[in-house]
């Protein structure tokens, strides 16, 4: 009897020291994994163009900026790469330069200005990196998507700033982006960076809507950091309802009628019934509201 229980009690004792080591594993698992800052990964490769970069006026990022695209590009090695506003290709400079050693990678960037100024930096001081640039420049991205095609893995969304902007521009490209795609947006932080009076939420707030993994660069403040990225859940469709319900709230410039009419003609054809609806509404609450409060239009361009 008393053997009987001196085995139990062992059993006992080896059982619970079995699940209290299995607690640990749990709790600290993710401790053993080093921490990647995308700010300094493979930042040599930034380092190889930084100094000639700096002798122009082509890049509007901060230098942690710059750091954190290249980190994450060197990281996940995206071989097909959209670009949303181009302005004089500053962003297109770090991006190529972050491809320019990775098989078959190549840029396509999209800008609503049709302005000579568009992308000349590229030619202008890195001409070498057009083998890996397509670029698409005079309207939205919807008209060159479908050119572009399916399997996105990488996206940069710099655009308006002031809604709709970039939440239109993401639900442009979005149903031609690889499952677990990488989104980055910049000045997600402007309307705490920035002179509050500018009001510029479109890429804070749909940079907090998307679901997916968050990656923003090291710093202590966490809220001003103005870039983050965006591993994006597997099967974005149970979501689009979401996303096109931030159209909802109050624009702050209205897009030119052929640009709501174009969007509106991809809607139908790659989203549901619904999802129609509410950009529909959106349209015609903000159409209204434009004409009775002219004052708080703040973006004039793409605006009729």
């Amino acid at each position: 009897m008393h053997k009987i229980n001196y085995i139990t009690s062992k059993g006992i004792i080896f059982l619970l020291l079995l699940f209290f080591d299995l607690c640990l594993n749990i709790l600290f698992k993710n401790d053993s994994k080093e921490k990647i800052y995308f700010d300094t990964f493979e930042v040599y490769k930034l380092n190889e163009i930084k100094q000639k970069l700096s002798n122009t006026n082509c890049c509007q990022m901060w230098a942690n900026q710059k750091e954190f695209l290249n980190g994450i590009i060197r990281k996940f090695k995206p071989k097909k790469i959209v670009e949303l506003g181009v302005y004089s290709g500053g962003s297109s400079i770090i991006i190529l330069n972050a491809i320019d050693d990775i098989k078959d990678s190549k840029l396509y960037s999209i800008d609503l200005d049709s302005g000579d100024f568009v992308g000349e930096c590229v030619n202008k001081y890195f001409p070498e990196f057009n083998k890996n640039w397509k670029l698409f420049k005079g309207n939205i991205s919807t008209e060159y998507i479908e050119t572009i095609g399916n399997n996105i893995d990488f996206a940069l969304i710099d655009t308006a700033h002031f809604e709709p902007g970039e939440i239109m521009d993401f639900l442009m490209i979005l149903p031609f982006l690889k499952e677990e795609a990488i989104i980055i947006f910049h000045d997600i932080a402007n309307q705490i960076t920035v002179s509050i009076e500018r009001n510029e939420w479109a890429p804070y707030i749909i940079f907090n809507a998307i679901r997916g993994e968050k990656y923003l660069p090291s710093g202590k403040y966490i809220l001003k950091q103005d870039i983050g990225a965006i591993k994006l859940e597997k099967n974005q469709k149970k979501y689009y309802h979401d996303y096109f319900r931030l159209l909802g709230g109050e624009w702050q410039y209205f897009p030119k009628e052929i640009h709501i009419k174009l969007f509106t003609n991809f809607i139908k054809k790659y989203y549901d019934d619904e999802c129609l609806i509410m950009f529909e509404e959106a349209v015609t609450f903000n159409r209204k509201f434009v004409k009775m409060n002219p004052k708080n239009i703040l973006y004039r361009i793409n605006s009729d």
